[in-house]
């Protein structure tokens, strides 16, 4: 099944299938296991009042605290135990449900356990999803509307968490996208950055997908887009302007990366 990681789902048109949602009342350890029977639905877990331990099949072992939502996927498979229990019992809210991309196919956002820090405030959400589902009418769209703003939630939690991760090459992508660092070589940019051309070049092709060389090409084709539409430059003004080495060289890699020449670009605003 296709995965979509949290960052990521904030730009498709995706959408939520709720199936039902279970409140857990627990005084002691409890454990359970679904090895050998893999999930059918996904399952959002907050945890309150206890903590989790959750054992993979291939033996990998996830811990979450209480306060955390916990994510298993459809087909997964894992063994949980439940304890420390913080209280007379425990307030444990589940919601079952399935996801589906903007051409209706569905997805998962990680093919394994995976937990979510509990300092979102998602406690009053889940209480709110829990009380639409056990009411005599089910109320599908408060429960959707709900599941809803906890994704939301968590997908901004995990842009947060990827810019903190990516903020030490943040100088050296300013560098690359600006007139002032079109000159620097890769190693000079890492080197602004106070790491080394290797780990630069690894942690920029984990943020953008690209390698440094291929995100500066594109970004210069962006503004060369730009130049076209908006300025009177011609091409080989445009070409020098952005530090192409000829005319030629623009032409072929602007057609490389948008299917179309510089000059049919330009004559489809006139």
């Amino acid at each position: 099944m296709n995965i979509l990681k949290t960052e990521s789902i904030s730009k498709i048109n995706y959408h939520i299938s709720v199936v039902n949602s279970l409140r857990q009342y627990w005084r002691t350890n409890k454990r359970f296991s679904c090895i050998g029977k893999p999930k059918a639905v996904n399952l959002f877990l907050y945890l309150d009042g206890c903590d989790a331990d959750y054992i993979d099949k291939n033996g990998k072992t996830v811990h979450a605290k209480s306060g955390d939502i916990v994510y298993t996927p459809t087909g997964c498979e894992y063994t949980v135990e439940f304890y420390d229990f913080k209280a007379d019992s425990s307030n444990t809210v589940g919601v079952n449900f399935f996801l589906y991309d903007d051409k209706n196919a569905p997805f998962i956002i990680s093919d394994g356990v995976t937990v979510f820090s509990g300092d979102g405030g998602y406690k009053l959400l889940f209480s709110k999803i829990n009380s639409a589902s056990v009411r005599a009418m089910t109320d599908y769209a408060k429960m959707k509307a709900g599941m809803y703003e906890i994704m939301s939630m968590i997908c901004e939690k995990s842009r947060e968490k990827r810019f903190d991760r990516y903020s030490i090459i943040s100088k050296g992508i300013l560098y690359m996208e600006s007139e002032d660092g079109e000159n620097l070589s890769i190693p000079e940019i890492a080197a602004l950055c106070n790491v080394s051309e290797g780990y630069f070049r690894r942690l920029f092709k984990e943020y953008s997908g690209l390698s440094p060389s291929d995100y500066r090409l594109r970004h210069k084709i962006k503004r060369a887009m730009l130049l076209l539409k908006y300025e009177n430059m011609t091409v080989s003004e445009i070409a020098e302007s952005l530090s192409f080495t000829s005319s030629a060289y623009f032409i072929k890699t602007f057609r490389r990366m948008t299917g179309t020449t510089p000059f049919k670009y330009r004559s489809s605003f006139l």
